[in-house]
């Protein structure tokens, strides 16, 4: 992230405004907005399956939907047209189009020159793994498999966000971390090379017995137990993080005044994982809940995300509007429910409440209601993740 956007970031006031008299946004729209740039090899053919594919996903019809996908995703790879072949990697990510979706993706992401990993023996071998492409969350959506990566080979070298680098090292002590930007990544030996898709492609096969099992990421233990402990002594628990903002504008996000409905059926204390200016946000949330809301000032996680990492550790739950920390609690193996709106969006599955990636994930989606629904069906899916009591402890 650079220094403008970390800016702009700390000083956004993101209270969400009210859905009143605010246009949504249509699945349809957001399917579209994926394929806005056109192929280089478009055709009569590929125009057919991405016009078929978009009223798939209108209609709610995701086997179809994923069926025009596969079909885009081989006439790309055939004409050599690798947008195309990104195109209906991505989709199928949110289509549950399993193995052939990261085979698709790392294939757009291959880099000329470089000898990409084939899955073969890594013995006596220097692998050197890198993003590529991609946003802060493909670190978590994908840590669980540098461990067998960094097991098959002699050498495991990987380039991660600076932020990052402390967690990964805590994670896999075996791991050449790298930071991005502090070396010429091009200068570094190795014997072959990888993005994490095409990890994907070899460690998580369409069978789920034979995928690489979860490994949640390691955070700092006593910033853990600091930071829980600080925050019991406000009161009883459960800890429950929560965030409610975001900087992309094209998210249909609860107003403030929805999350009363979740709020006040919860217990314990709710610890703010919101960044940015949220004084005032604050405020209003406060009238919800008095008293039961805890901002801690000492982290800051646009430049210490290792003690963003702790606090959510610290926590019993999270329960979030989709964004980094909804991720980054995903990788530590945190309970979490994710409140999604309607649009069809790459990160998370476009049906069911799962997450392969994160098995401690649920989701809640708005499904054409109202949002105060469904936060008071996230909040009844929290007490029942959470046993319906706690012991404050």
């Amino acid at each position: 992230m650079t220094r403008s956007i970390l800016e702009k970031a700390r000083s956004a006031d993101l209270r969400p405004q009210s859905s009143a008299g605010k246009r949504l946004w249509t699945i349809v729209d957001r399917a579209k907005a994926l394929f806005k740039r056109p192929s280089l090899h478009s055709n009569a053919e590929i125009q057919r399956h991405t016009r078929l594919m978009e009223e798939s996903i209108e209609r709610r019809d995701w086997p179809a939907a994923r069926d025009h996908a596969l079909a885009m995703g081989e006439l790309g790879e055939r004409s050599g047209d690798a947008g195309l072949v990104k195109k209906a990697g991505r989709a199928l990510r949110r289509l549950h189009g399993g193995n052939r979706t990261w085979q698709l993706i790392a294939a757009s992401k291959r880099v000329p020159g470089r000898a990409e990993w084939d899955g073969s023996d890594l013995a006596g071998r220097t692998l050197l793994i890198d993003r590529r492409a991609g946003d802060l969350a493909i670190f978590f959506q994908f840590a669980s498999l540098l461990g067998p990566a960094v097991a098959a080979a002699d050498r495991c070298i990987l380039f991660v966000e600076p932020r990052l680098a402390s967690l990964y090292r805590r994670t896999y002590p075996k791991l050449d971390v790298r930071v991005e930007g502090e070396e010429d990544l091009d200068a570094v030996r190795a014997d072959v090379f990888s993005g994490f898709e095409t990890l994907a492609a070899h460690f998580w096969p369409d069978d789920p017995a034979a995928r690489v099992p979860f490994v949640p990421l390691q955070p700092d233990p006593r910033g853990v137990a600091e930071l829980r402990a600080k925050y019991l002594d406000r009161g009883p628990g459960p800890l429950i993080g929560f965030a409610w903002g975001s900087l992309n504008k094209s998210k249909d996000l609860p107003a403030l005044e929805d999350w009363r409905s979740l709020l006040g059926r919860l217990p314990g204390q709710f610890v703010s994982l919101q960044y940015g200016d949220i004084g005032p946000a604050l405020s209003e949330l406060e009238r919800h809940v008095p008293g039961r809301i805890i901002h801690d000032n000492s982290i800051d996680q646009l430049s210490d995300m290792d003690r963003f990492a702790a606090q959510i550790a610290a926590l019993d739950m999270v329960v979030t509007i989709s964004n980094t920390g909804a991720n980054l609690a995903g990788a530590l193996g945190v309970p979490t429910i994710i409140v999604l709106d309607d649009g069809f969006r790459l990160s998370w599955p476009a049906f069911g409440d799962a997450v392969a990636a994160y098995p401690s994930v649920r989701l809640i989606r708005k499904g054409g209601r109202a949002w105060v629904p469904a936060l008071q069906e996230a909040a009844d899916l929290a007490k029942s993740i959470m046993g319906g009591s706690h012991d404050g402890q």
